[in-house]
């Protein structure tokens, strides 16, 4: 019976399938980066999020804003999935999905925007009551030890930030991870469709992927260190590895293990 690939041999083809492209997939991840620099500082400097109402307007711009992303999201999957078949990628198959039908990618995008807004909204809510008392500390006797901080509201937070991040983790990069890879190799298929594909396909291998994606902690600390340039690199190398565990993946369910 065949096995799965380990997490070293993923990694070591995704090397190998890199050199020599590196050039067109860092020119991909700048020019990605440069599309979405001035929308992303936009929606972070012009709304005010010190207000309920604020909150609400910076997650609504936030989901739009994510909706675009997925175009070049699912574009860069694209361009990773044709590296690790071993075929040429181009800078301008990132806007593969600019030129095709998109409905699905917005579909698809929605759902995993919307999971991740719905985790992160409530702790927002609870953080904004929580610094209230901060922005104006003279109404606290410190002196009398009283804390500028409810300590039942900061627990609440902290429960909320941690649940909602591994909820998102969960689904978004465990149960969703795949489908944007099965979107490219099964056109046919709709979005509803490929939602579920993606779910039924990682069952009994969510651990192999969370094993891989922690895998790469160390090296995303280091890349931290290096103002952020290492990245260039750090990515595509995560990327080609993640269409490989999609390929295993595929090959493997075909071959009926």
């Amino acid at each position: 019976m065949n096995q799965y690939l380990s997490s070293n041999s993923l990694k070591s083809l995704a090397k190998g399938q890199l050199l020599g492209k590196y050039g067109t997939v860092v020119g991909a991840l700048l020019l990605h980066m440069l599309c979405l620099l001035p929308l992303s500082s936009a929606i972070s400097f012009v709304i005010d999020t010190n207000s309920l109402l604020g909150i609400f307007v910076y997650n609504i711009a936030h989901f739009l804003f994510s909706l675009f992303n997925g175009y070049f999201l699912a574009g860069m999957t694209f361009i990773y999935l044709k590296i690790a078949c071993n075929q040429i990628p181009y800078v301008k198959d990132l806007f593969h999905f600019f030129r095709v039908d998109s409905s699905k990618v917005i579909y698809i995008q929605a759902v995993i925007a919307g999971v991740s807004t719905l985790c992160s909204l409530p702790n927002q809510i609870v953080e904004h009551y929580l610094t209230l008392p901060l922005m104006d500390l003279s109404s606290f006797s410190l002196d009398e030890g009283q804390l500028p901080v409810n300590a039942p509201l900061f627990l609440s937070y902290a429960i909320l930030r941690i649940a909602g991040a591994l909820i998102r983790i969960y689904i978004q990069y465990l149960l969703l991870s795949q489908v944007f890879f099965l979107m490219l190799d099964f056109p046919e298929y709709t979005a509803p469709q490929l939602l579920k594909m993606s779910i039924q396909l990682m069952k009994g291998n969510k651990v192999r992927m969370l094993y891989i994606l922690l895998s790469f902690v160390p090296l995303l600390l280091l890349g931290f260190f290096s103002c952020g340039i290492a990245f260039l690199w750090l990515y595509p190398y995560i990327g080609v590895t993640r269409a490989n565990f999609y390929l295993d993946l595929i090959k493997k369910k075909n071959q009926g293990i």
